[in-house]
């Protein structure tokens, strides 16, 4: 019985620790249990803030993407359109150095026409002065054959030659008439090419803005051939047709003087006059007024200067200054050359008139 009791008691014992020790297992796992709960739970409530965060960087990824593609595409866009501006720019800057070359052949043209003449008849394009020296001492076909009329050709001989010169003298002399004021002037119509501004051609200039004054205008016109077809006027028209109609002879005998107009002043008159000068060599000379001061037998003859000279005084009772001579040479229509003493005239007579 005493045993029973005592095995009794220590199965109540075992009972009881058992209990216990369930109890607390239990409690101990039931802690741990609701830990690791709640550890699932922070898990899931990270993951799922995980899940959050990705979703959304991968929506942002997306936009990125697109975006990304978007100025790809771009790029590509400004590629071709930076590779066209390139091409259009060289093309611009290839056409903008030809429009500067073609200004600056340009500016050379119009310097070349700047208030030049289109002459009439021919459309020679010179200046005015150009013209004037040119048109000046030119003969035509009635003068020549007026010089041939007058002299019948030349034989070859120095007797001739001299003849001829007075006889061309002569006949002139018989057929003009003075007087002034002198009607032989003409207006002749001419084109005005005009005067032009022009800036220089440098990168932002404004480049050729006018040609203006491009006119039809009519311009007085004085020479030897209009002097020969009135046959009248003052001792410049006298003389001017006297020095073209020696040309003439010159050019048709193929012999020639150094001939000029001469301008004189007559000093004790105060006034200025036109001759004719013809240089054989060194300082012999001939002088043709309106009467042939050197002539003899109906010769032109040639002289010494200074003896030239006394009879050119004397013809005009006054002493004379040589103030300038305007000729024709073989490279120039016209050449003027004037002069401050008799010296110097003296030494341009020996040394350059020829």
């Amino acid at each position: 019985m005493a045993n029973g009791k005592i095995i009794f008691k220590i199965f109540i014992f075992l009972t009881l620790f058992l209990l216990a020790t369930n109890i607390y297992i239990y409690t101990s796992f039931s802690r741990e249990n609701l830990e690791l709960k709640n550890q699932l739970m922070k898990k899931h409530d990270e993951y799922y803030n995980l899940a959050q965060s990705y979703s959304t960087l991968e929506d942002m990824y997306r936009k990125l993407e697109k975006e990304y593609n978007r100025l790809l595409e771009q790029n590509r866009n400004l590629s071709t359109t930076i590779s066209e501006m390139s091409f259009k720019y060289i093309r611009l800057n290839a056409s903008y150095h030809d429009v500067l070359e073609a200004n600056r052949n340009l500016s050379r043209a119009l310097e070349l026409i700047a208030n030049k003449l289109v002459v009439p008849n021919n459309y020679t394009l010179m200046g005015y002065y150009e013209f004037e020296a040119r048109f000046t001492f030119a003969y035509n076909e009635k003068m020549r054959e007026y010089v041939y009329n007058a002299t019948e050709g030349w034989d070859g001989s120095e007797e001739d030659f001299q003849s001829d010169l007075y006889k061309i003298y002569r006949k002139w002399r018989d057929d003009f008439t003075y007087a002034s004021p002198s009607p032989a002037q003409e207006n002749l119509t001419f084109i005005m090419v005009g005067t032009w501004w022009y800036p220089e051609t440098l990168v932002g200039d404004r480049y050729l803005k006018e040609v203006r004054n491009v006119d039809v205008i009519s311009i007085p016109v004085a020479g030897a051939q209009i002097s020969f077809r009135y046959k009248k006027g003052v001792c410049w028209d006298f003389v001017t047709v006297l020095v073209s109609l020696y040309y003439a002879y010159y050019d048709m005998i193929g012999r020639s003087l150094p001939t000029g107009y001469l301008s004189i002043g007559l000093k004790d008159k105060g006034v200025h006059h036109g001759c004719v000068i013809i240089k054989e060599n060194d300082d012999k000379i001939a002088i043709i007024d309106w009467d042939a001061i050197t002539a003899k037998e109906e010769k032109i003859t040639f002289l010494p200067f200074k003896e030239v000279k006394e009879m050119h005084e004397r013809y005009w009772n006054s002493s004379i200054s040589y103030d300038g001579v305007m000729r024709r040479t073989p490279t120039q229509p016209l050449t003027i050359n004037n002069f401050t003493s008799e010296e110097e005239f003296q030494k341009w007579l020996i040394e350059e008139f020829n």
